[in-house]
């Protein structure tokens, strides 16, 4: 084991657990309320929106956004009202998506398929968190690749809109561009922790590990409802 990875495992851990409490906390209110919303008439704003797929890409991809500056802008400046309207629009924003989802699915099964992608997810941030920190390199290009994930997933969804076999791959590179994207962020922690803003570290953790996560919710419904 090389002394720049026992460097970064003496110092960097326990920047990742300041993150990472209020980054699950966030998490955790949007498991719950995307567990509320499919057992509402919101549940069915999916259907309409992506019976359009580059539609509803558009307008979540755009409240997601928007939502992310408005709350790390809010916490910059130390705004909290700010900072909990960006916040509670991605919440919004991810339960509406992730519970269109699992509303698919009867009542019983809804809370399975959420904890199972939930489980899924973990494991996969975990993975991608030693892998990040096992390597003594910069990971700031992962948010470039991120970036053109998105786009190219974008691409296809708007291919795919009028030639649905295309769709698969813009769903792929979605998934990419939030994977990737998780690991810039743990890798941001590990090197450019600020201890003035930390809920800035944590909310890009959240915002992507939520991005995985209704991706991973999406293949688990999936593969419930085909039972």
């Amino acid at each position: 084991m090389s002394g720049a990875y026992q460097t970064h495992s003496r110092h960097a851990y326990p920047k990742l657990r300041h993150v990472a409490l209020p980054a699950g906390a966030l998490v955790g209110v949007n498991v719950v309320l995307m567990y509320v919303v499919a057992a509402t008439p919101l549940a069915t704003l999916n259907n309409v929106l992506f019976s359009i797929p580059i539609v509803g890409l558009v307008v979540y991809g755009a409240a997601l956004t928007v939502g992310d500056m408005i709350a790390e802008r809010g916490l910059e400046s130390g705004d909290m009202g700010t900072a909990l309207l960006g916040t509670a629009l991605l919440q919004g924003a991810y339960a509406l998506f992730g519970g269109g989802v699992v509303g698919m699915l009867s009542p019983a099964a809804r809370g399975v398929a959420l904890g199972v992608a939930l489980v899924v997810t973990l494991l996969m941030a975990l993975g991608i968190t030693a892998y990040v920190y096992a390597r003594d390199k910069r990971f700031d290009h992962w948010s470039k690749w991120s970036l053109g994930a998105f786009v190219v997933g974008a691409l296809l969804v708007l291919v795919g809109s009028f030639a649905p076999i295309v769709l698969v791959g813009g769903f792929l590179f979605i998934f990419l561009g939030f994977t990737l994207r998780l690991g810039y962020e743990i890798w941001y922690v590990r090197d450019s922790y600020d201890p003035n803003v930390p809920l800035v570290h944590a909310l890009g953790i959240y915002v992507a590990f939520t991005g995985v996560f209704v991706h991973v919710l999406q293949i688990v419904v999936r593969m419930v409802a085909d039972r």
